[in-house]
């Protein structure tokens, strides 16, 4: 069987690995489509952790193609897709469907191999905790494996109360910056702003319907002030730049809210001005990953999510793995997806 596997900082490379089979209880799925993630990149950058010869990817759906005997809720032929997470169920977090905080929680394409292959085992934990999910036939494949950071995107705006009469600022409009405006165009929110250095990314934030889109020349801060004396009633990093973190306060409303949605880099520090915060009472929160209900609440709406195909812009082969990780650490392209149908 082939796959990729993570062998050192800056090295993932496509090899022989042993067929899977069922026995331990779970199942096993052919994945169609995967999609190359920020955090495999700072993975890849060493910047994250996972294990040494891991098979990456935790945004991928498919088909199944085996499974034990013993499950009954899930058939060979099902199309589906994942929560890769897999939590203890009994911690506090756990207890209050909050699993993505879980203290000991595991990850496929982290801790256990992951979707860059032609064969996934999951884990009938997996399954036990309900974070596998049934597509409906209508489901673009290729879509649904954009549920996991569509998950956690959804996840951000439900904890900064995201609503259609709000403003929205996002610093970034990188994969998730763009979710952020396509989730919050879905809610009816009319008022957004992006800020992004790289040309193609503000032109595909344009076909969005994004409507400010904004390239961080000198002053850009004031002229956001100009447009938007009072600030933005949300700001989203969703790039973790600590540069950003200042701008991000003194851009925001008061009684406003900054999310820092991207992970920073092991050990970044900032200063910040805590009396904007304090006088302004603004709320500074950070959101990792996603709760089950978000990846409900997603799987309830993907059919109905405008111009989410758009992100993706480049594709590639199993065999070009390597290249596509090399591009995205380049910043090339928006969303990359292996196609393992090509």
């Amino acid at each position: 069987m082939k796959a990729a596997s993570f062998q050192a900082i800056g090295q993932v490379t496509i090899s022989d690995k042993k067929s899977l089979n069922c026995d331990e209880g779970g199942l096993i799925i052919k994945p169609k489509f995967a999609s190359l993630c920020a955090s495999d990149i700072r993975v890849f950058r060493g910047e994250k952790n996972a294990k040494i010869g891991i098979t990456p990817g935790h945004e991928f759906s498919g088909v199944i193609v085996d499974k034990h005997k013993n499950i009954k809720s899930f058939n060979i032929g099902d199309k589906v897709t994942l929560c890769p997470i897999i939590s203890c169920g009994n911690c506090n977090f756990c207890l209050d469907g909050l699993r993505n905080r879980c203290l000991d929680r595991i990850t496929l394409g982290y801790d256990l191999d992951g979707g860059f292959a032609e064969e996934v085992y999951i884990p009938k934990k997996i399954i036990e905790l309900g974070h596998l999910f049934h597509l409906s036939e209508n489901t673009d494949l290729k879509i649904a494996a954009l549920v996991e950071p569509l998950s956690c995107t959804l996840n951000s705006i439900h904890s900064i109360g995201l609503e259609k009469q709000h403003s929205i600022l996002i610093l970034g409009g990188g994969p998730m910056g763009l979710m952020h405006a396509i989730l919050a165009t879905h809610l009816g929110v009319t008022n957004i702003t992006i800020v992004e250095p790289i040309q193609e990314r503000r032109e595909l934030a344009n076909q969005l319907g994004v409507q400010k889109v904004i390239d961080p020349q000198l002053d850009w801060q004031e002229t956001l002030l100009d447009g938007s004396p009072e600030g933005f009633d949300k700001v989203i990093v969703s790039v973790g730049l600590e540069t950003l973190l200042e701008p991000a306060l003194q851009l925001c409303k008061k009684k406003g809210f900054i999310n820092l949605f991207a992970g920073f880099p092991a050990g970044q520090k900032s200063v910040l001005d805590v009396n904007l915060i304090h006088y302004n009472e603004l709320k500074l929160i950070g959101t990792q990953n996603a709760s089950l209900q978000n990846y409900m609440d997603i799987l309830k709406i993907i059919d109905q999510l405008d111009n989410i195909d758009k992100l993706i812009t480049h594709v590639y082969k199993l065999k070009e793995v390597p290249s596509a990780y090399q591009d995205r650490a380049n910043l090339k392209g928006v969303k990359s997806i292996i196609d393992f149908n090509i």
